[in-house]
């Protein structure tokens, strides 16, 4: 059933590998953009969020959700190479024997890199510009780093695979769809969930947590093991989220795939299995 979907998805893996292979440095710059992008709407809804924070608080997280939808939107119609996609992306590869697990954790690897590498320089650009100076914003950014920065081991993991079960959701639907404002509108549907819910992406932390960094935090628990545990934890979550539940699920979900089953054939406008040759009957 999502045989060609998948195949799509797999063939965009190849592509990947081989513009990794030709210019790494490329392929870097590219992954920095992706942090970029990502970055410029988690200080959109920081400002909104924080402008919002004393006058609307209960509305915030819903506005906040509905704010972001314009990550992923950048990362795919620009064109860039974003660490959480690429969980599903590779692993239909590696599924579909078009790649090798070797390719897979090089791109990971590099991918994340770049990502760090883009969020990190939004960061500091924001923090120099004085972008956050200003109460209440300054406040509602640390507090909400705070809090990533000292959450349970359990509750990060799981807000981590239900993020990036959300964003290769929208990777996965937008090859999916012919129609380019369809495809805008179901990146932005799973986007707005997975904000609004509070879950963790670990592109959009590499940005947001480095904001509570460079801030003066004075009174705040926010540090740079925070930084690195929050990270590795919600980038191993969302390689679940994204390699599992949506990759290697639509993968199971393409019996065609993995079973070596004949393909069905048409006749009077009815699919049937194909009918064996006399010598395969006898």
């Amino acid at each position: 059933m999502f045989t060609d979907s998948v195949h799509t998805v797999s063939d965009q893996a190849v592509t990947k590998m081989q513009e990794q292979r030709r210019s790494l440095v490329g392929h870097l710059v590219r992954s920095m953009l992706a942090g970029m992008y990502v970055a410029a709407a988690i200080v959109l809804i920081f400002s909104i969020g924080g402008a919002l924070s004393e006058t609307a608080k209960p509305a915030v997280p819903l506005i906040m959700g509905i704010c972001f939808g314009g990550a992923l939107t950048m990362v795919i119609f620009a064109g860039s190479e974003l660490f959480t996609g690429s969980n599903l992306v590779l692993t239909l590869a590696v599924l579909t024997r078009k790649a090798k697990l070797t390719d897979l954790l090089a791109n990971w690897s590099w991918t994340w890199i770049g990502n760090l590498a883009g969020s990190v320089l939004i960061a500091v650009l924001v923090v120099r510009a004085g972008v956050f100076d200003a109460e209440p914003i300054k406040t509602f950014v640390l507090n909400a780093v705070q809090k990533k920065m000292t959450y349970g081991w359990e509750s990060l993991l799981y807000r981590a695979i239900l993020a990036n079960w959300l964003v290769c959701l929208g990777v996965w639907m937008s090859a999916r769809m012919k129609n380019e404002a369809a495809r805008i509108i179901m990146i932005w549907w799973c986007m707005f969930t997975f904000i609004t819910c509070g879950y963790e992406h670990s592109v959009a932390n590499m940005c947001t947590l480095m904001l509570g960094l460079l801030l003066p935090h004075e009174g705040f628990n926010i540090t740079w093991t925070g930084y690195a545990y929050n990270l590795a934890l919600s980038s191993f979550g969302n390689i679940i989220g994204g390699a599992v539940f949506v990759g290697m699920a639509y993968f199971v979900g393409s019996a065609r795939l993995w079973k070596k089953e004949p393909a069905l054939v048409e006749r009077n406008g009815i699919m049937h299995a194909p009918i064996p040759a006399l010598a395969e009957v006898e």
